[in-house]
Formats: structure tokens, C-alpha cells, sequence
């Protein structure tokens, strides 16, 4: 993600919610400024259905976020 957004290229890091302030640190300490979109946790334990409606909660802000 780090190399898209240095390249000036559409990116959108999609993170757990229950990283948001270690990713919001990591992103300021290494000027990463793309856009970021933060799904509902926990991701890792769900079946493909439960990971379809996570999905489907934040398509709309990626597809806007990416577009910017």
C-alpha cells in the first residue's frame, strides 16, 4: 500500500477496526496518506458469508474512497 501511495496511485487500506489507532500511528510516522476504510472486528473467524455482509457494509466508502 506504502509504494501505491507513493506512486500517486488509488489505494484504500482496509483495516480492523480494532487496529485503527496503531494503524492511524503507523500511517502519520510514515506519511502514508491514502485513504483508509475500517471494517467491523473480527475479521479472521468468519465464514465466507459473515465476510461477504463485511463486505457489503463498506463497499460504498471504499469505491468513494478509491475514486478521490
Amino acid at each position: 500500500m506504502l509504494a501505491f501511495d507513493r506512486r500517486g496511485r488509488a489505494a484504500v487500506a482496509l483495516i480492523s477496526e480494532e487496529f485503527r489507532t496503531g494503524a492511524d500511528a503507523w500511517r502519520e510516522i510514515h506519511g502514508f496518506d491514502a485513504a483508509a476504510v475500517y471494517v467491523r472486528h473480527p475479521i479472521q473467524p468468519l465464514g465466507v458469508t459473515e465476510l461477504h455482509g463485511r463486505a457489503d457494509e463498506i463497499f460504498d466508502e471504499v469505491v468513494a474512497a478509491i475514486s478521490r
